[in-house]
């Protein structure tokens, strides 16, 4: 009996160690959810920032072309 009430307060010990790693992973869990989202917002932002430059410099661009040949002529 005592051996039995020995094993259970070790499970019991063990238990809550294992709790403890779980909710710690748990919130680790979130937080890198939280950092991948903040992270994926980002790259569009700058992708989205980049397109339009790019657009931008194609306008810039046509328009210079557009001038000159003028010019030429």
């Amino acid at each position: 009996m005592c051996e039995t009430r020995t094993n259970l307060r070790a499970q019991r010990h063990q238990n809550d160690i294992l709790t403890g790693q779980f909710h710690n992973l748990s919130e680790e869990r979130a937080d890198l959810m939280q950092r991948l989202a903040e992270s994926e917002e980002a790259r569009k932002y700058e992708r989205d920032t980049a397109l339009a430059v790019e657009r931008s410099l194609r306008e810039h661009n046509a328009l210079a072309v557009r001038n000159y040949t003028l010019l030429i002529q």
